[in-house]
């Protein structure tokens, strides 16, 4: 096992090496790296003249090293090409979630737009853990822009997110293409996450935020039509379809009230669907998602059919489907469950925030105060609104 594997299963000796390698970067700030042309550690590139003063030899193509504690990283891939004319396309590579991924769309878009004669290659980590989801690779699989998906093995760093281990995509990368990870800067300071992205790319940062890019086939599949078909002879003569999205995999949460918060729908006249389970299933205005029978761009595709069909509304915890309703523009009643600063780099317009917190860098109008009798403690940092002010909620906001 070599040393990087093992400070990685070791989080206290990790922590302690990453400080050290930070301290000795401070330091000796006269031994920072000189990087290619083409990307740059903690500054953005401007618009200053493009030489290139290092060999294009293999290493030209990659990041040279780890990144520090809190050091982004900034690329320009017009700088690579005006530098190298043996540059043949782009390697994205990726170790993120599938919320992670929606909020890349546009930049993705973006950059091929910019950049429409240089084929692009997905590489996706293949394993799930606490940063990455191959199912990532399904959804860059129908996205337009990519000619090829691959996968590989790699394993996420405990003490810095920027710095997982995709060493192994290096054997699927074609001689002349640039190894770029896609990332992002994540915190006060950052106005949003696609924002963040667009600046990392170097491409113009939109004014507004724009929403997440989904691809559909122009024809359902069938197991597509088969939910479409039960949703719709569910949905006739109620008031609309309520999307529940009440789990979380980055803070390991399910809502324990789904059975009550879905009943209580319900009895107000609403047609409830649901990727989380524990719902009501016996319940013939109740109409539970398989996830094993239906992928996630399914379940998008299916709820942007019936959005045309229906009054479509979307109850989630901050998770992936923060950024699905904004990418499919549904109203969605968006219930933080725990303290998150920095939760304006994952906001949208279309979410009201229930929030026992006011966040200052989130528009106060959007946001709907929880006063201490609409939940209960889950754990320490995490809580659990009551169904019956979350169906209040839901009514003053949606049901005007």
């Amino acid at each position: 096992m070599n040393i990087q594997k093992w400070l990685c299963m070791h989080r206290t000796a990790c922590v302690v090496y990453e400080t050290l390698r930070w301290l000795k970067h401070k330091i000796f700030f006269f031994l920072h790296t000189h990087t290619p042309v083409w990307y740059q550690f903690d500054k953005p590139h401007t618009l200053e003249e493009c030489k290139e003063t290092l060999p294009a030899n293999k290493e030209w193509y990659r990041i040279s090293r780890p990144l520090y504690r809190h050091e982004h990283v900034y690329y320009h891939l017009g700088k690579a090409l005006k530098a190298n004319a043996n540059v043949k396309g782009v390697a994205l590579i990726f170790f993120m979630g599938i919320g992670d991924y929606l909020y890349t769309t546009p930049m993705l878009s973006a950059l091929k737009k910019e950049y429409p004669h240089l084929p692009f290659y997905a590489y996706v980590g293949g394993q799930f853990d606490r940063n990455n989801s191959p199912l990532v690779g399904k959804l860059l699989a129908e996205n337009p822009h990519f000619e090829k998906v691959f996968y590989f093995d790699g394993y996420r760093h405990p003490f810095i997110w920027k710095n997982y281990n995709y060493e192994d995509a290096f054997k699927n990368i074609p001689e002349g293409f640039l190894a770029v990870p896609v990332y992002y800067d994540y915190g006060l300071h950052v106005a949003h996450r696609v924002k963040s992205l667009f600046e990392t790319f170097s491409l113009p940062v939109p004014e507004n935020v724009p929403a997440p890019v989904m691809y559909f086939p122009a024809e359902p599949a069938p197991v597509v039509a088969d939910y479409l078909d039960k949703a719709r002879k569910g949905a006739q003569g109620k008031k609309g379809i309520i999307f529940l999205q009440l789990d979380s995999r980055g803070s390991n949460y399910v809502y324990p009230h789904m059975q009550a918060l879905a009943k209580g729908l319900i009895k107000e006249g609403y047609f409830v669907m649901s990727v989380t389970k524990g719902g009501p299933v016996e319940n013939p205005d109740y109409l539970e998602i398989d996830i094993k029978k239906l992928s996630i761009n399914q379940t998008w595709h299916l709820l942007s059919l019936l959005k045309g069909e229906f009054p479509l509304y979307v109850i989630a915890v901050n998770s992936v489907f923060w950024a699905a309703s904004a990418g499919l523009h549904l109203p969605n009643l968006g219930l933080q469950h725990w303290i998150d600063k920095k939760v304006h780099n994952l906001w949208y317009p279309n979410i009201e925030v229930v929030t026992d917190y006011i966040y200052p860098l989130l528009p106060r109008e959007k946001q709907i105060f929880a006063p201490a009798e609409s939940y209960t403690p889950h754990n320490k940092k995490i809580i659990d609104y009551k169904p019956d002010w979350v169906i209040k909620w839901f009514k003053e906001k949606f049901e005007k």
